[in-house]
């Protein structure tokens, strides 16, 4: 199973508000039933002008999945164009600048998601989809390489 990792591309935000992104119609959002993302963990900044630092790495649920090894058509995400029957995960933050409680929460849902799949890849956003390289998500090669190993 693939894993893809996405940056919000904001320096805050949540599940709720990146929802409300996806669901509004264009101009303003993609006119979408729900969030794209299977999973988003937060950086504690909650609103433009709100940090709570209890919420830095807490992973919030996005579209819903079963507890089996399969993601069936009504699990599919809207994430990469292509690779929406992969898992989602979406980091609240700019490109590559994410907080070491972050970091530990995604390396907790990726050994959660090993029980869950057995074999998880994981792989950023701008692997699969060549516009936008390099930045979403912009993680390092050493995190991702560590990642990839069997946790």
């Amino acid at each position: 199973m693939k894993v893809v990792l996405h940056c919000s591309d904001s320096s805050w935000g949540n599940a709720a508000v990146i929802t409300k992104w996806h669901v509004l119609p264009p101009p303003n959002g993609r006119g979408w039933s729900t969030i794209g993302y299977h999973y988003v963990i937060l950086n504690g900044r909650l609103s433009a002008d709100l940090f709570n630092k209890e919420y830095d790495g807490h992973i919030e649920t996005g579209r819903p999945m079963d507890d089996d090894n399969i993601i069936t058509p009504n699990e599919f995400g809207a994430h990469v164009a292509g690779y929406n029957d992969t898992v989602g995960i979406c980091l609240i933050g700019k490109s590559g600048k994410f907080t070491s409680k972050q970091k530990y929460s995604v390396e907790y849902l990726i050994r959660m998601l090993r029980i869950q799949f057995f074999h998880v890849e994981v792989v950023q956003h701008s692997d699969l989809d060549p516009v936008n390289k390099p930045f979403c998500a912009g993680l390092d090669t050493a995190f991702m390489n560590y990642l990839n190993k069997e946790l």
